[in-house]
């Protein structure tokens, strides 16, 4: 058995220069204290939905969070708030519980006109419908962005308990 790794060292080096030289773990731990606050709140917000416990942190590509509520959860449904970070933008997900209910809904909706991007592939997508912000969050202004986000979430959800 090989124990050997080889890893892209220029890459590591570049990494250790941004952290040495910029504010990137400053801003990084800023956007999740705005993150987890958005979470706290809209659990505050939406009493109807079980929130998860914490937030999800995926390599910087992603982070999320996500809730559900009796109705979806039979359903096989949850939701997610989700942070793309390369697009620097907030979206809300519908997601089944597994990609066998990804497929499902994918077929209940694949020939409906939709409010809401449908993913392609259900089968390789995290999510079924997702509804991005569609202005840029204005991130100093915590009160707007959660009703923003609040907004979004309300609208896609209630689309997808009229369509099930």
């Amino acid at each position: 058995m090989d124990e050997t790794m080889h890893f892209d060292a220029g890459l590591l080096l570049e990494y250790q220069e941004l952290l040495q030289t910029t504010r990137l773990i400053a801003c990084y731990r800023e956007f999740i204290r705005l993150f987890r606050w958005v979470r706290v709140e809209l659990e505050k917000r939406m009493p109807e939905y079980k929130f998860q416990g914490s937030i999800t942190e995926n390599g910087m590509d992603i982070s999320y969070f996500q809730f559900t509520s009796p109705e979806l959860k039979e359903k096989g449904l949850k939701a997610a708030v989700v942070f793309v970070h390369r697009d620097f933008q907030f979206q809300v997900w519908v997601s089944g519980f597994n990609r066998r209910y990804q497929a499902h809904y994918y077929d209940v909706w694949k020939d409906q006109p939709l409010p809401f991007e449908l993913t392609s592939s259900p089968a390789q997508t995290d999510y079924i419908l997702r509804a991005p912000l569609k202005e840029p969050a204005n991130l100093s202004d915590g009160g707007a962005l959660l009703d923003q986000i609040q907004t979004l979430a309300e609208n896609l959800l209630q689309f997808v308990e009229a369509n099930l």
